[in-house]
């Protein structure tokens, strides 16, 4: 059977909250494996939330923060449902 794509709000900001992180990531210069190299977060874990992101922990956003992903104020709104 095939996957689809979760329907209503939550999906939407699911959907948001990974165009984010993926986008701020290219916009730092970073790939995953550069995240997974500096320890910020193990590659099953990035995956994971990359598939189901209304999961992400504040915490995995500051390692991302640390390793270099910069997010702005917006980002982080988005991401909490504002």
């Amino acid at each position: 059977m095939g996957r689809t794509k979760p329907l209503g709000v939550y999906a939407e900001r699911k959907d948001l909250i990974s165009r984010k992180i993926k986008g701020r990531m290219a916009e730092s210069g970073l790939k995953p494996r550069d995240l997974f190299r500096r320890k910020a977060i193990e590659r099953s874990t990035y995956y994971n939330r990359m598939d189901d992101a209304g999961t992400l922990k504040l915490e995995e956003i500051w390692r991302m923060e640390a390793a270099g992903v910069r997010f702005t104020d917006e980002d982080l709104l988005a991401m909490f449902g504002r």
